[in-house]
């Protein structure tokens, strides 16, 4: 059996969220919903910080 490094695993499941938490603050910005994107983010992570760069900014008027 595989031993787990636990530490290691704590640390990457801390990035994975301020990565998703990154990805709702960016959605935010270019007019999005802070809670869905924040609940895509720390599901999604990387893929959500992603997409969040590439969505058009929403027309605020």
């Amino acid at each position: 059996m595989t031993e787990i490094n636990w530490q290691l695993f704590w640390i990457l499941m801390v990035l994975h969220c301020v990565i998703g938490t990154a990805a709702a603050f960016v959605a935010k910005s270019r007019g999005r919903n802070f809670n869905i994107w924040l609940g895509w983010g720390l599901l999604g992570g990387t893929i959500a910080l992603i997409t969040a760069f590439l969505l058009p900014a929403k027309n605020l008027d």
